[in-house]
C-alpha cells in the first residue's frame, strides 16, 4: 500500500473520530490507532513481518518512538526556545509529549508510547524525518 493511501487512511481516522482502522488486501494489512491526540500506525504485510509506526524496539530493552508521517522533527518547545520537550535521562509516561512532526504548515504532536526514561534523542530539533524513522528511545520502566 503506498503511503498516500496511508495518509488517507489516518486523515479518515481522526476525522471520523475512529479508535482503530484496520485495512488490508492480499499484500498486506494497515492497522491504525489513535490514542491521546496521538496517532499510531502499524503496517503487517502478506508475509507476517511488521513495521511499526510508534514502538518496537531497536536495542533489546529499549523501547523506539519512531514518526508517523514524513516532515520536519521539532525536539524544541517554541520557535524560538531552546527549552526541549524531553531530554536524554528524563522520565517519561505514555502520552507525553516528547516533539512534534510539522508537514504542509501543520504541526503533529508527537507522544511517547511507553513508561520509562529517555534513553537517547535520534533525531535533532530541524531535522526532516521519514515515516518509521526511529525519533527516540526510551528505557521501559521496571516493575
Amino acid at each position: 500500500m503506498d503511503i498516500e493511501k496511508i495518509r488517507e487512511l489516518i486523515k479518515l481516522a481522526k476525522e471520523e473520530d475512529l479508535k482503530v482502522l484496520r485495512v488490508g488486501d492480499m499484500d498486506s494489512e494497515v492497522h491504525i490507532e489513535t490514542k491521546g491526540g496521538g496517532t499510531a500506525v502499524v503496517t503487517e504485510n502478506g508475509d507476517g513481518s511488521r513495521a511499526a509506526g510508534s514502538g518496537g524496539s531497536s536495542a533489546p530493552g529499549l523501547h523506539t518512538v519512531k514518526a508517523t508521517q514524513v516532515g520536519t522533527f521539532y525536539t524544541h518547545k517554541e520557535e524560538d526556545s531552546n527549552e526541549n520537550f524531553v531530554e536524554a535521562g528524563d522520565a517519561v509516561s505514555a502520552g507525553d509529549q516528547i516533539g512534534m512532526i510539522e508537514a504542509m504548515k501543520v504541526f503533529n504532536d508527537v507522544f511517547a508510547d511507553a513508561d520509562g526514561l529517555v534513553e537517547e534523542i535520534l533525531a535533532e530539533n530541524g531535522d526532516t524525518v521519514e515515516y518509521d524513522q526511529p525519533l527516540i528511545t526510551i528505557r521501559p520502566k521496571e516493575d
